[in-house]
């Protein structure tokens, strides 16, 4: 507080001396705040600044303490509204990136989960082949034997042991296809 006369002490809840300091005061103060902040954000903080003033009732100013008193009032409410503002960007940053990682985990599961369905579509397919067909494609890409081996092994020419596979990838494939490029839409 700055020493003054006793005729210079504005009491601060006095509703006309306050008034009329905003009337006064408040148009510097706004085009202060505005080079901080954005010209609605600027009068709100000046209109919060001087209702705290008036609510002040116990302190008392001179007049020319009263405009470098609101000045800092006014910087501080600036700063306090961009320290604010930073650690909510902050946050929202911060959320923004959980919710994106948490996409790309749902994005790994589903990708797991669609890799499962995909081979369990394949085994059912497998599962569908007509008898000695299923046995020649289990033994040639599940157990990986030779053509040679397992035309000895059935007693039949390796021909026939490269038709049935032939055959056999040709109608899995034929039976997935609708099912893959669905999944395949699904992802995009």
């Amino acid at each position: 507080m700055q020493n003054g006369r006793l005729r210079d002490m504005i009491p601060c809840g006095d509703e006309k001396q306050v008034k009329k300091i905003y009337l006064q005061q408040a148009p510097q103060l706004i085009a202060f705040a505005r080079k901080f902040v954005d010209n609605f954000t600027a009068e709100d903080i000046v209109h919060d600044v001087f209702l705290k003033f008036y609510h002040q009732n116990s302190e008392k100013f001179n007049e020319n303490g009263i405009k470098a008193y609101l000045f800092r009032m006014v910087r501080n409410a600036c700063l306090d509204y961009l320290e604010h503002l930073k650690v909510e960007e902050t946050y929202v940053s911060r959320i923004q990136a959980e919710l994106k990682i948490e996409e790309l985990r749902w994005y790994d599961l589903n990708e797991d989960i669609l890799f499962n369905e995909k081979i369990n579509a394949v085994y059912d397919e497998i599962e569908r082949l007509p008898p000695q067909c299923k046995r020649i494609f289990i033994k040639a890409y599940l157990e990986e034997e030779k053509h040679a081996r397992i035309a000895k092994d059935l007693n039949i020419s390796v021909r026939t042991v490269e038709t049935q596979v032939y055959k056999a990838l040709k109608i899995i494939r034929d039976n997935l296809m609708p099912l893959l490029l669905s999944i395949f839409f699904v992802l995009l």
